[in-house]
């Protein structure tokens, strides 16, 4: 039987753990290029740990293309299996396809 001084605890506890099992949504981009993403990981999640995490759980068939030291994150090439992968680990903040992006000349009125 529980304790009342136990109660509260685990209901704090709980949504930590229900918010942690739901996959990244993965934002769509109007002009995608397939198979392409870019992933962003948590506040938190040291880059050089969070590469080496993600490159030895992705297959060979993906890739990691680019890195940038003004976010935390990466782009790559990935598998739908590696997405998903990618999608449940507790390291990612987000996912978004990669794609392509136009400017319009402006107008003057």
């Amino acid at each position: 039987m529980f304790s009342k001084q136990l109660i509260p605890v685990v209901l704090c506890v709980l949504p930590a753990f229900a918010a942690s099992s739901s996959p990244v949504p993965v934002r769509k981009n109007k002009n995608p290029i397939l198979g392409k993403y870019i992933v962003t990981f948590k506040d938190g999640v040291d880059h050089a740990i969070g590469v080496s995490s993600l490159t030895s759980s992705i297959s060979s068939n993906s890739a990691i293309t680019h890195e940038w030291a003004i976010i935390n994150g990466l782009a790559g090439t990935f598998t739908d299996a590696d997405l998903e992968s990618l999608k449940s680990s507790p390291d990612i903040a987000s996912i978004e396809e990669d794609g392509y992006v136009y400017i319009q000349a402006a107008k003057n009125q």
